[in-house]
């Protein structure tokens, strides 16, 4: 009977995570990666791997997959060349040129993405009704469907999703495989490690993590392992992952004839790609994007508490764990720490240590990361999270009937801060970190919006032309173009500098635009640029002006509107400034001397 009540709650809390993804899917206006994966899947679902996200193929080719079996194709060729192969650039070009709603394409994309969610959640349900019996495995899938992070990231055509659905199963197979060697568990390992290698490169965190499992594993046999044995199962799964790389490229070095690489290698990295390349070892597209990880790993500049860094910050993901997490899932990662200090910390069941590696693996290889611009790039910690902390919770409430109110509230929390986290979830932050609307104070990017929400913005527009008709709008945003798609005419302010046409109005800063300013000059505001400004642009920017200074220009008034009090809050995301003229001409006049 606890085994029926144990899956029907755990499948109460997934459908409720299903629900609220589906709604989401069908609501979010296109955020700023989306369409470049979608492009590229696209793309890859027709054989041709040109395209290049540095995110590798699985989860694009899959959340593309209905488009696809639809009749829906990428732009033209030709188009395709003009745009110098750009995913991002086409997909824009594919989901904003026509007059139909964008959503309408991005919603059976986001629904494929929903579904790795889904399954990462039974993964996280099973795993932890084997650790802790059907009661654990009900909580942990409680925090699990409860989580923002989750439910933001696993309704987006992105890459996150699959990768950490891959990591957490490759995880939990090895530690099958190193516990009960067999043909069975050796196979699962191999597949899992594949998917994962094909959908992200944090395929080199989960390297990290099984060495750690590996070496408890060893240390702790009751009996010493046979090498050979365990060379020889290591060796299957290997086999295992090879196979299936190949098999997803359909056997071909180069699907579809396209050449990838052209290269004098340089680096030590190009000349082991090349090595490989000349052996055929994988096919070519893989090879490729093993170029494009020393991109990823270049220093780039990352926000937090305030504070601008080039290389981000190595406590990064350690705030942004503990300013994302409900306070539901962190309490029950207490109670799971308060036990394994306990004498039930010397009970470890079968499975446990594997948690604690792939957790250690990963959050090593996040703490080393340069890569700060957002939460979702540690959302497998929040399934191990789950599943430990479903585990700690349900043995505390074993304790007694005080101790099970205890663990029935700390549920009740998580579910009630998840529901109110359904409609923004991205946005969300929990109470001790100041709730979502001062969440742009602790860190911006895709931690706290990602351009989804423009139908919102859309709707204060509306309700602002109810009572002034003249007045422009000009907007400065986090995310892709084509505002208009999803309710919102508004004017980009950078392209309006480049016109000449800024004038007093409204003046709309998303939270990673107002701290940060644009791309060219982000966290950049300086003496420097001040100077700059006072040559070149202070005097001039009545009229039309050359993209940089223009995007110079959006860096200033961003820089002058962060201490003035908005006129209005839209969310979490939005701030509203109405400049009239003479408000306007100081914060674009020349700055005083320092």
């Amino acid at each position: 009977m606890a085994w029926l009540l144990g899956a029907a709650l755990g499948l109460t809390c997934l459908g409720a995570l299903a629900v609220s993804g589906v709604r989401l899917a069908h609501e979010l206006s296109c955020t700023a990666d989306e369409p470049g994966h979608l492009s590229a899947g696209l793309a890859y679902a027709q054989g041709d791997y040109r395209q290049s996200t540095a995110n590798l193929f699985f989860t694009q080719r899959w959340a593309a997959w209905p488009l696809s079996r639809a009749g829906q194709r990428p732009p033209a060729e030709s188009l395709q060349r003009e745009l110098e192969w750009n995913p991002t650039w086409i997909g824009e070009s594919l989901l904003f040129s026509g007059a139909s709603d964008p959503r309408t394409m991005l919603a059976p994309a986001r629904t494929m993405t929903l579904v790795l969610c889904l399954l990462g959640g039974v993964l996280v349900w099973a795993w932890a009704s084997r650790l802790g019996g059907p009661w654990a495995g009900a909580l942990a899938a409680l925090l699990y469907a409860a989580c923002p992070v989750v439910l933001a990231n696993g309704t987006l055509v992105t890459t996150d999703t699959g990768a950490a659905l891959g990591y957490v199963g490759a995880t939990a197979c090895y530690g099958w495989m190193l516990r009960r060697p067999s043909a069975v568990s050796a196979a699962l390992t191999g597949a899992c490690a594949a998917m994962l290698g094909l959908s992200k490169f944090s395929v080199f965190a989960w390297v990290l993590g099984a060495a750690l499992l590996l070496a408890w594993r060893l240390r702790a046999a009751p009996a010493p392992l046979a090498p050979l044995r365990l060379a020889a199962w290591h060796a299957a799964a290997l086999l295992v992952a090879w196979a299936c790389i190949w098999a997803f490229f359909g056997w071909e070095f180069r699907p579809g004839g396209h050449t990838y690489l052209s290269l004098e290698p340089v680096t030590k990295t190009e000349h082991a790609v090349a090595v490989m390349d000349r052996l055929r070892l994988l096919p070519e597209p893989v090879l490729r994007e093993l170029l494009s990880l020393r991109g990823l790993l270049k220093p780039r500049p990352g926000y937090l508490l305030g504070e601008f860094r080039m290389g981000g910050f190595w406590y990064y993901f350690p705030v942004a764990f503990l300013a994302k997490s409900t306070l539901g899932m962190l309490l029950a990662l207490a109670a799971w720490l308060a036990l394994r200090r306990g004498r039930e910390g010397a009970d470890v069941r079968p499975g446990m240590p594997a948690v604690v590696a792939g957790t250690l693996g990963y959050a090593v290889a996040a703490l080393l990361s340069p890569l700060n611009i957002g939460v979702r790039h540690i959302l497998p910690l929040y399934l191990f999270a789950a599943i430990a902390g479903g585990v700690a919770l349900c043995r505390i409430g074993r304790r007694g009937p005080l101790w099970r109110t205890l663990t029935a509230a700390v549920a009740v929390l998580a579910a009630a801060e998840g529901y109110s986290a359904r409609r923004q979830p991205i946005a969300w932050f929990n109470a001790l970190w100041g709730g979502p609307m001062n969440g742009y104070r602790v860190m911006v990017e895709s931690s706290l919006e990602w351009g989804g929400d423009l139908p919102q913005l859309g709707d204060w527009e509306k309700g602002l032309r109810a009572r002034d008709q003249a007045s422009p709008v000009y907007v400065s945003l986090l995310g892709p173009p084509g505002y208009e798609h999803f309710g919102l005419p508004a004017a980009d302010l950078g392209s309006a500098f480049e016109g000449g046409l800024v004038r007093p109005g409204y003046f709309v800063f998303s939270a990673t635009r107002l701290v940060g300013g644009p791309w060219e000059f982000y966290g950049a505001w300086n003496d420097v640029l001040a100077h700059a400004w006072n040559i070149y642009g202070a005097g001039a920017w009545h009229r039309p002006l050359p993209r940089r200074l223009a995007q110079l220009a959006v860096a200033r008034l961003a820089a002058s509107c962060r201490p003035l009090q908005p006129t209005q809050r839209i969310g979490p995301e939005y701030f509203v400034y109405h400049l009239d003229a003479g408000t306007l001409e100081a914060a674009l006049g020349r700055l005083p001397a320092q």
